[in-house]
């Protein structure tokens, strides 16, 4: 996804935005998605996100950092 920002009404600036996965299917998640994030559980270091799916369906998913595993 490109960003592009009209600095002093003369030039243009190009930055790049990485959208958030989903921690259990590995999808993007879109602006406007019914998604949810919060820390992990267990450690509170990783921000979690799951798209609506995966929390509709109880999909499981792990962090990263300590291995918590919860749907």
């Amino acid at each position: 996804m490109i960003i592009r920002v009209k600095v002093n009404n003369m030039s243009e600036k190009q930055q790049s935005a990485q959208l958030p996965v989903c921690s259990s299917c590995n999808r993007p998640i879109m602006p406007g998605d019914k998604a949810s994030r919060f820390n992990c559980p267990e450690c509170g270091d990783i921000l979690v996100w799951r798209c609506e799916k995966c929390r509709k369906f109880s999909r499981e998913y792990r962090c990263i950092n300590c291995g918590f595993e919860g749907p």
